[in-house]
């Protein structure tokens, strides 16, 4: 079988950039140039350069680079392509070659090798579905499919943050593309050895960690600035004064994302991201599970996993600990982007929405307890500023007593949550 990878170069000095460097790394080759154009439907089009590299030597893959442009919504975007083409048994010297182009200077993130379908992602009418190595008859569409969709989703995302200006709202979205990537990680753990699984499970969430202060900031500074707008009036004229606490808040902010944006490299991202795609692509599916069609699998996990969250009030009966709370938030999270990263198993509207309800208002309750903290922690820092401790107790009782309609409210919320799981899992698993 063979494979491919696709790395996107990211601000080219100029067009002939990305060329220089593959003819610099590759051994001698035989060079193929073409011309391509290539209409799409509404009007979009693909129209490029494609340099083809085949080693002299055979090392089992051949380097296609691509420069010129997707037109697509009337928007240009750049392509800037190196496509590995490689069977399995020449995975080695492909991870070679992928070291050696990621220790280039140019910045690299990973994308989906299927132009057309890239196309169709940026209007937002593809799935993983069209991928070229689907297949519905075997459970290494998992590994082939499943997981890169989310490992090109999350590269992407890596390199938004890290070639920003104003990386506010990016921090958000990369964290979540992250809980899905663990997510289906987690899902399909079976079909992965243990070390690897528990290898990517760690480094997936480092990262995700090393991004949790600067969201929790993020949080905190989002309530300062509701009470800002209460005290506002009516008045829209009025002056909006930013308070010590706020200031205080914006100050850790950014140390936060200085202290992540500092130390993290888009290239060594974008490799270990590339190394997980390339153990994909090689791993052997047990034997046990080597001839399950991709829908029984999913559906066997999938009612696992229902009947674990059927059971969780069981095993954390105390809904107003914070601690058991937020273990229940992470299984249901888990289980709502398992269930809509596969588009196998039809999802309900009603159960999906029930979710979302539900995890919205676990959210909130954690995001209040955790505001609690930090602000609490702030507070000791400063126990002779009176202003402060004034802004931080009207900060604390701000949103609390939400809070307790909200803890009031969850019992008839989870109740009706288990009800619609119970049905959709009777109808379709």
């Amino acid at each position: 079988m063979k494979f491919k990878i696709c790395l996107h170069g990211l601000a080219l000095k100029n067009k002939g950039q990305l060329l220089t460097v593959v003819q610099k790394l590759l051994p001698q080759s035989t060079v193929k140039n073409k011309i391509k154009e290539k209409y799409l439907a509404n009007d979009d089009l693909l129209k490029y350069k494609r340099t083809k590299f085949v080693p002299a030597s055979d090392l089992g893959y051949t380097v296609i680079c691509i420069s010129g442009v997707m037109v697509i919504c009337d928007n240009i975007q750049p392509l800037n392509e190196v496509i590995i083409q490689y069977e399995e048994e020449a995975v080695g010297e492909v991870r070679k070659l992928l070291q050696k182009l990621l220790a280039s200077k140019v910045k690299f993130v990973l994308e989906e090798p299927d132009l057309v379908l890239r196309a169709k992602q940026l209007r937002g009418r593809s799935n993983m579905q069209d991928m070229a190595l689907y297949d519905e008859d075997t459970v290494a569409t998992a590994l082939y499919c499943h997981l890169p969709w989310h490992i090109y989703a999350t590269s992407k995302a890596w390199g938004d943050l890290l070639t920003c200006t104003n990386e506010r709202n990016l921090v958000r979205q990369l964290r979540v593309k992250l809980r899905r990537l663990r997510s289906s990680l987690t899902f399909f753990k079976e079909l992965l050895p243990l070390t690897t699984f528990e290898q990517y499970k760690m480094f997936i969430k480092g990262w995700a960690n090393s991004l949790g202060d600067a969201r929790e900031y993020d949080v905190a500074l989002l309530t300062c600035m509701k009470i800002r707008h209460a005290q506002r009036g009516e008045d829209a004229s009025e002056v909006e004064e930013v308070s010590r606490l706020e200031k205080i808040l914006q100050e850790l902010r950014a140390k936060a994302s200085k202290k992540v944006l500092g130390v993290s490299k888009l290239n060594p991202i974008t490799l270990q991201l590339a190394e997980m795609i390339l153990t994909l692509h090689t791993t052997k599916i047990p034997e046990t599970l080597e001839d399950m069609r991709l829908k029984s699998f999913i559906r066997l996990r999938l009612g696992m996993w229902c009947d674990k969250l059927m059971l969780l009030q069981d095993k954390y009966p105390d809904f107003s600990d914070m601690e058991q709370l937020h273990k229940v938030r992470i299984k249901v999270k888990r289980f709502r982007y398992a269930l809509q990263g596969v588009p196998e198993i039809s999802s309900s509207t009603s159960l999906l929405r029930g979710m979302k309800s539900l995890q919205d208002m676990l959210g909130f309750l954690h995001d209040d307890y955790v505001n609690d903290m930090l602000i609490g922690e702030i507070l000791k820092q400063y126990p002779d500023d009176a202003a402060l401790q004034y802004e931080g107790a009207m900060f604390c009782g701000w949103e609390r007593a939400k809070a307790e309609a909200a803890l009031a409210s969850l019992p008839e919320l989870w109740d009706s949550f288990t009800a619609q799981l119970g049905e959709w899992q009777e109808e379709h698993l």
